[in-house]
């Protein structure tokens, strides 16, 4: 599954690193490409489930980024 969102607003490059790594750390996490102001973040459709799921909103949460692209997400799961 791939999730398209904006790319939260960093203050310097070292922010952009850090989250990049928080990114990194979802168990469901396989890739994530930069395209201009968003990010193409790649999970694992037999790893996502609903830690993945909470790992995410918690990152999305904490860097102010629009929940909306996990909708698909939550959908997916709770089928």
């Amino acid at each position: 599954m791939k999730i398209l969102f904006k790319v939260p607003v960093f203050s310097d490059d070292r922010n952009e690193d850090v989250f990049l790594v928080s990114v990194k750390t979802i168990i469901a996490f396989k890739g994530v490409e930069e395209m201009g102001s968003h990010y193409m973040l790649e999970l694992d459709n037999k790893v996502v489930g609903l830690e993945s799921i909470q790992q995410l909103f918690a990152l999305f949460t904490a860097w102010d980024i629009d929940k909306s692209p996990l909708e698909s997400l939550l959908q997916m799961v709770n089928m």
